[in-house]
Order: C-alpha cells, then structure tokens, then sequence
C-alpha cells in the first residue's frame, strides 16, 4: 500500500497588483479596485515622485497587512517581483502614446499639481506646454510605455529596438492585460479570466480623473493636439513615440486575442455597459442629494 505524508507547506497568497502609469486611466482602475476589494485594497508609493518600491519594499508591506488582495502603485517597476509564497497577477493598460501626452497636459492645466510643467499649462497655451516638454522633459514623452516596461521606467537613453523586443514580451507575460482605447473590452476579459482567483472583481466603473481631453470639442483628441500645438511640434512627438506606438499596436492584438477568447463576449460587454450606467446613476443620484442637503 502506497503510504502518504503531510509535509509542512505554505499556502499560496493571491495579490493583484497595478502598476500604475500616469495618464493611463489608473485612477478609474483604482476606483474598479476600491469597490470590489475595500478594506483588502490599498495603494503603495514612496515618499517622493520619484521612489521606487522594490520587490523586498512589496514584500515586506504585503506581510505586514495578511489581508491585502489587491495593491496600485506609481512606483512598482518591472520586472514582475518574486515573492516567496505569492502569486502575483499583475494588471497594466496601455495608451495611445499622443492621446496619453494631451492628456497630460490637460491634466496640470486643472489639477492641484505643482512645479514647472503644472504652472506652464496654468498659465501659457499648448504650443508653449509641449515646447517646455519637448526642450526640457524628454524622460517624460519619449516612448515612456515601452521604457516602463524594458528599464523599469529608468531613462538613460532613448529607448531601443532591443528594449521594444523585451516590452513586447512582458505584454504576452501581462496577467491583465488593458488599453485605454479599449477599456471596456479589457474589463470584460479582466473580469473572465480572474473569476476563478479573484471572484469579487466587478469591473463596472464610474470615469476618475478624466480630464478635458476626453470631454472636448468634437474629433479625436489626437487630432486636436495637432491643430492646437501645429503640425511640427506634432511630428516631433511621432518620431518620439514610435516605439510606444508599435507596443499599442501589440498590445491592442494581444487583449482581443483574449477577449475573443471570452465565451458569449457580446452579452458579457452589453452587460458590463449596464451595470456602468446603473453605477453612474446611483452615484449621480448620490451626489445630487449631498448638494440639496449641503444647500
């Protein structure tokens, strides 16, 4: 008779985790995170714009706080860290790179931000924005996605061919896998495939955080930021993104990939759009009787 033994072994700690680029609708994903995992949901920065948490840094926090199934941090870096007994799923969206940096800029022209980028949106039109970005912040708008992904987001140099080849490989590896453009599709084949590990995640969202970008004139917001910064300044911010551009192009083949994978997608995304409308609603609703009261 074959004879079998318990041997002692640690269980597995599921933890979702988002890394978080800027402008690429985090904060509607931490809002997604907030309402499916409450209390079990946090977010992790370091004390400067500029920190870093590393893989011990996570490690230490997820052991300090047991419960915490679902993390978002501006400053997590790739590669995906190796935690001992911790299965990480990390979740990352990806932006058209020229709708990203429009983005930004209407993001300092009305957020609370400070510092030179936020006082020059304040206070000067867009051809004077991007020329202060394109003279002085290269870091911050030359293939910045793929840089994320290949160098952690440590710009040394112009990124390469050889960091594109290792970008794209980390997108095959992504767990949930998102583009903005698709948003709603990427919540879907989020909610499928994690169902089995991470049963509470409703993706239904309310936007966060969306700037006018979004919300303007009539056309796409790409389109506009050429009319609005000329054609010049356009191009040059093409030729810096031409490698972000080609990451988009894969990682937008690689979630519908997954989504067609999705049995009945079609009713799934229909149900999805509901629950957001019934969702915005009720927060409609919410908040207009917070302003009687408060009247």
């Amino acid at each position: 008779m074959r004879e079998y033994r318990v041997v002692p072994a640690s269980a597995n700690r599921w933890v979702l985790l988002h890394y978080h680029i800027f402008k690429n609708a985090g904060s509607t994903i931490e809002y997604v995170l907030q309402r499916s995992f409450g209390e079990r949901f946090a977010t992790l920065h370091g004390p400067a714009e500029d920190s870093v948490v590393t893989g011990p840094g996570l490690a230490s926090f997820l052991d300090a706080t047991p419960e915490i199934a679902a993390v978002s941090s501006h400053h997590v870096r790739y590669p995906l860290p190796v935690i001992a007994h911790t299965i990480l799923f990390d979740l990352c969206f990806f932006r058209n790179p020229l709708r990203r940096l429009w983005s930004m800029y209407h993001y300092f022209r009305t957020a609370d931000a400070v510092g030179d980028l936020a006082r020059c949106a304040k206070t000067a039109q867009a051809p004077v924005f991007f020329d202060l970005l394109l003279g002085e912040y290269p870091h911050l708008i030359n293939d910045v996605q793929v840089n994320v992904l290949a160098n952690g987001g440590a710009y040394r140099r112009p990124p390469t061919a050889q960091d594109l080849r290792v970008a794209l490989e980390r997108v095959r590896q992504i767990s949930v896998l998102g583009v903005v453009e698709l948003f709603d599709e990427s919540a879907v084949t989020a909610e499928y495939f994690l169902r089995p590990t991470f049963p509470a995640l409703r993706f239904e969202y309310v936007p966060q955080n969306v700037s006018t970008a979004r919300n303007g004139a009539d056309g796409a917001p790409e389109d506009r930021c050429r009319d609005e910064i000329g054609a010049a300044r356009y191009a040059q911010l093409e030729r810096m993104n031409q490698l972000d551009t080609q990451l988009l192009s894969f990682a937008r083949e690689e979630l519908l990939r997954r989504f067609e994978m999705v049995p009945e997608r079609g009713e799934r995304l229909a149900s999805l759009r509901r629950r957001c409308e019934v969702l915005q609603s009720a927060e409609g609703n919410v908040s207009a009787l917070a302003r009687r009261a408060g009247a």
